[in-house]
């Protein structure tokens, strides 16, 4: 059987992905896909065909992170990409389902479902083969002059292809893993955070064990008088089985930290993202960087708290059983339990006094932004030595809020173990005193009081982390919820349609309004609307009418609060938040555009797949050429790969508003809304712009001013 009889056919993409998300156990939404039209797979460029995949994941709940390599990276890439999907074969047709990597073979699941093993080797040339064939001859010749022969020349031939041919790309593959929005049990389970914490859970269940039994064993050997070198060879053994045992918990651990951490990551980047327009409008720049900065801490103290809090419960439902046998168990017990009421309120005030503190360093760092991003305004408007008034008080009352936290934390971290300690051993006394009980059993005590007071301390500073990270939670909460927001939108019907046809409705709004949120009078009321292909509109009205209001409802940048609007007949639950930004795509008001500090082609083409192909960097130059931008790109001397934006080459604001156009227009959509795109264009450069746009798009809406 060859490699090729164990890939599927492209036809069959839909049922290979759902299969590999079932085989792979990463819970995927079950419904059907369907197979992909006959436009996508006739894309000569194959960006429907990607489009398709990543909808289609997307609509199991999934993410299909597409990644390119090179030839040097093949290796890697197929060591641990799994699960994946690669596309195979002549003209990559064919998707083979990577189950598991390893070093020298793959598991793979073949059309009948079965889980298959295959040579890496074999892979390997199955996705870089098209790129070495037409060098291979020359190759060959090459070794042939050598002498080699047989398995040695063939080997020679592939090094050779592959050290020279190292920096070529080859095929894309397609890693599944689930949504970073989806539930959050989901998303352990499928990380495999659930089975590594049991197993840490039970690491340390077993050194506490070991640890008891290696205490009761040396105390027994003491109280007895015994010297026997068996039972101390014996003793020396349980301290040597818990060295394993801590090494085994902080390599658990570890893995837990990176998995989690960067799970935790890209939830919220996924929630930034997502974050509403309105929000960020309303908080303004200081609020938003506060909360950026205590997101940080979710990782950092959440993380490793919930860890260190989970030792600790090991630790103090250990000595339980140890002080029920000791000679004052009732008064033990209940000493315990009163000390742990009293460990839950100190926490609670402890937690009261560090969000009042966070607040207030909240305000602070708004406050300390929005006075350097208006300096220049204070510096007019405000006298000189009344400048830093309202920062010295501020500043007085983070000083204040903090200082009631460090209060709080000392009496937690002083009065807790160390009070424990005290009344514990003074439970011990009378029996120690009169003698009652014997000497075994008293040591036996003392060994559980030392273990609750490891606990608590222990639990001290697991709580003080979890308190860190609930306040940091509290602030990153927007972006969490902006997440799941994301990921409801998400599982519509993403997948790739061909384009509308010429005088077939791409937009219809019937009954359209909008009210933005705190606001009695709506912006919009019973708008009507539709635009068919090859429709070319322009909306004109005065300022505050609502244009770019109606422009965002139709780019889906927004929700209506009343009507319907449907995009190909489809609404918008129905075809999801990405399905809908894949029909139409917009270019906002210049200040809610931007340009991102990276190359000029990745701000033309960061609407499409990334890293970019050769006919899309020649079609971006085009577009941009057709704009006028011809002599900025000669200007550059890096042309489209030259750094733009706030550290690299400054673009004017005219060649801004082209660089947004020309974003809108190569993401090949149906309708393109271009809100005051031309205003700050001469007229002679918005003509030659104007007939762009007009030549170019499907359908336009273009929003100006009369």
């Amino acid at each position: 059987m060859t490699l090729l009889d164990l890939t599927w056919p492209l036809e069959r993409a839909g049922e290979a992905l759902t299969a590999l998300a079932v085989q792979a156990r990463l819970q995927p939404a079950l419904r059907e896909l369907g197979a992909p039209g006959a436009a996508v797979l006739a894309d000569p460029d194959d960006a429907a065909i990607e489009r398709w995949l990543a909808g289609a994941a997307a609509g199991l709940g999934l993410e299909a992170e597409a990644v390119d390599t090179d030839v040097a990276g093949v290796d890697a890439l197929l060591r641990t990409a799994a699960p994946a999907l690669l596309r195979v074969g002549p003209d990559g047709r064919a998707l083979l389902l990577l189950l598991r990597g390893g070093r020298r073979t793959l598991l793979v699941l073949a059309p009948d479902l079965r889980p298959r093993r295959v040579a890496l080797d074999d892979v390997r040339r199955a996705v870089c083969e098209h790129v070495l064939a037409p060098l291979r001859g020359r190759a060959e010749a090459l070794v042939d002059r050598t002498g080699l022969r047989g398995q040695r020349r063939e080997r020679a031939v592939e090094l050779l292809l592959r050290e020279r041919l190292s920096v070529l790309r080859v095929g894309r593959a397609f890693i599944l893993r689930p949504s970073p929005a989806a539930p959050l049990l989901r998303l352990l389970r499928a990380e495999g955070l659930l089975a590594r914490a049991a197993a840490l859970a039970l690491l340390h269940a077993a050194e506490l064990a070991l640890m008891i039994t290696a205490w009761w064993l040396i105390g027994g050997l003491v109280f007895a008088g015994r010297t026997d070198a068996g039972w101390s060879q014996a003793w020396l053994l349980l301290l040597l089985t818990v060295v394993p045992c801590r090494m085994g918990q902080a390599a658990i651990a570890g893995e837990i930290l990176r998995s989690a951490g960067a799970l935790l990551k890209r939830r919220l980047l996924v929630g930034a993202l997502a974050l509403p327009g309105d929000l960020t409008r309303r908080e303004g720049a200081g609020l938003l960087l506060g909360r950026v900065l205590e997101t940080s801490a979710v990782e950092s103290l959440g993380l490793r708290g919930g860890l260190v809090s989970l030792v600790a419960v090991l630790e103090f439902a250990a000595a339980i059983p140890i002080l029920a046998l000791g000679p004052a168990p009732v008064l033990h017990l209940a000493l315990l339990a009163a000390w742990a009421a009293l460990s839950v309120v100190l926490v609670a005030r402890t937690g009261l006094h560090m969000t009042a503190w966070t607040d207030t360093r909240g305000e602070l760092t708004h406050h300390l932004v929005e006075a350097m991003v208006g300096h220049r305004t204070r510096l007019a408007q405000e006298a000189p030595e009344r400048w830093h008034d309202d920062d010295d008080a501020r500043l007085v009352r983070v000083l204040a809020r903090e200082r009631d936290l460090n209060r709080s934390e000392s009496l937690l971290v002083a009065l807790l173990p160390r009070g424990w300690l005290v009344l514990g051993l003074a439970a011990l006394l009378p029996a120690f005193v009169t003698g009652s009980a014997p000497a075994a059993t008293i040591a036996a005590a003392i060994g559980g009081v030392l273990l609750a007071q490891r606990g608590l301390a222990t639990f001290v500073v697991g709580a003080t982390a979890l308190l860190g990270c609930g306040v940091a939670v509290r602030q990153a909460l927007p972006m969490l919820r902006a997440a799941e927001s994301a990921d409801a939108g998400a599982h519509g019907l993403m997948l790739s349609f061909p384009p509308v046809p010429e005088g077939q409705p791409i937009v219809v709004a019937r009954g359209l309004g909008f009210r933005y949120p705190g606001r009695e009078r709506p912006v919009l009321r019973e708008v009507d609307l539709a635009i068919a292909a090859g429709d070319r509109l322009l909306l004109e009205g005065g300022s505050g009418g609502g244009k770019s209001t109606l422009g965002a409802l139709v780019a889906g940048l927004r929700e209506p609060t009343a009507g319907l609007v449907l995009l190909a007949g489809l609404d918008r639950p129905t075809l999801g938040l990405v399905g809908w930004r894949r029909r139409v795509a917009a270019a906002p008001q210049f200040h809610e555009n931007h340009v991102v500090t990276a190359t000029l082609a990745f701000n033309l083409l960061m609407g499409r797949s990334w890293p970019p192909t050769q006919k899309q960097l020649a079609e971006a130059d085009a577009v941009c050429r057709e704009l006028g931008l011809g002599e900025l790109l000669d200007r550059m001397p890096s042309g489209l790969l030259q750094m733009v934006g706030e550290t690299g080459w400054q673009l004017s604001h005219g060649e801004r508003s082209r660089l947004f156009i020309a974003r809108a227009l190569l993401q090949s959509v149906d309708l393109v809304v271009l809100d005051e795109s031309f205003a700050a264009l001469d007229p002679a450069t918005l003509q030659q712009a104007l007939r762009c746009v007009l030549e170019r798009a499907r359908a336009v809406l273009v929003i100006a001013h009369p």
